[in-house]
């Protein structure tokens, strides 16, 4: 899955947080229940795709912006995606929208978890920065 540094792993775990922030932020904004059942209908589609379309693409190997933009272009329909057949509630219109509405939210906060992680891993693991 990573390239095996700890650089990757800090990126990759920091990503999977930025999913669990999304998924946390979209029940509290929908009042869903806090239930561990809705977190898991939607986190486990989400980062399952991930984590699938990661390892395909080699987002964490080494972690670049390139494997970031195209893990979030595919991965984030496809959670969508697993998500409305999980829930088996949808029309087209309302998986479109939320798909649009994922892609945005969920770039934002794994952005941010990136720049955090780049950050952090700059001070945890740059030997040169001594």
């Amino acid at each position: 899955m990573t390239d095996g540094s700890s650089h990757a792993r800090l990126t990759l775990a920091v990503d999977v947080l930025g999913i669990a922030a999304f998924v946390l932020i979209g029940m509290r904004s929908h009042s869903d229940a806090a239930a561990v059942s809705i977190f898991l209908r939607n986190f486990v589609p989400f980062t399952g795709s991930w984590l699938v379309v990661a390892w395909l693409v080699g987002t964490y190997r080494p972690p670049t912006p390139i494997g970031l933009i195209a893990t979030l272009l595919i991965a984030i329909p496809i959670g969508v995606l697993l998500r409305a057949l999980w829930v088996r509630s949808w029309s087209a219109g309302e998986v479109l929208t939320f798909a649009l509405v994922a892609l945005v939210f969920a770039t934002m906060l794994i952005g941010l978890g990136r720049a955090i992680s780049a950050v952090l891993g700059a001070k945890l693991f740059d030997r040169r920065a001594s």
